[in-house]
């Protein structure tokens, strides 16, 4: 990941990391317990316990690192405070398909807090990119693999 790159989160999301991260790195020790009860097991080339418990310190210093990074690239926005004039991030957002009857309302926000099932979607995603810097009234291409789809933007508000 590129450090230049900034993530977007709310307080919350970032509290949420940090939370994480602190999670993460107090299973340092338990990780590193396991292995030394592995290394007992005898022979480090055939022994499964070992591998897995060393699989699993690659996995949580990855996860680690990748937090830390995150963390260091974080800029907090606040859905209250959100300039409404176009879409960005902290903006709700609904757009309708051109030729269709149906709205969808989208909440911008960042990739630590994605979660499209409960309508925030990335700034960093194909529909997220697609919508920033738009105004009420233009037309938004969303280009994916099963063809090009077309939305009005209808009404741009704060995200909470």
């Amino acid at each position: 990941m590129e450090h230049s790159a900034v993530i977007w989160a709310t307080a919350e999301g970032k509290k949420k990391l940090e939370k994480k991260h602190e999670d993460l790195i107090s299973r340092r020790a338990e990780i590193a317990e396991q292995i030394k009860v592995a290394r007992e097991f005898g022979d480090l080339k055939e022994n499964a316990e070992y591998a897995a418990a060393r699989e699993a310190q690659s996995n949580l210093e990855d996860e680690i690192s990748d937090i830390q990074t995150k963390l260091l690239s974080l800029k907090i926005f606040n859905y209250a405070k959100v300039d409404t004039s176009c879409v960005n991030i902290g903006t709700r957002v609904n757009i309708q398909e051109i030729g269709g009857k149906r709205v969808q309302e989208w909440i911008i926000t960042g990739v630590i807090e994605n979660d499209p099932s409960q309508s925030y979607v990335s700034n960093e995603s194909p529909l997220g990119k697609a919508m920033l810097g738009k105004k009420v009234g233009d037309n938004v291409e969303l280009h994916t693999p099963a063809g090009t789809t077309r939305f009005k933007i209808m009404k741009i508000s704060a995200g909470a």
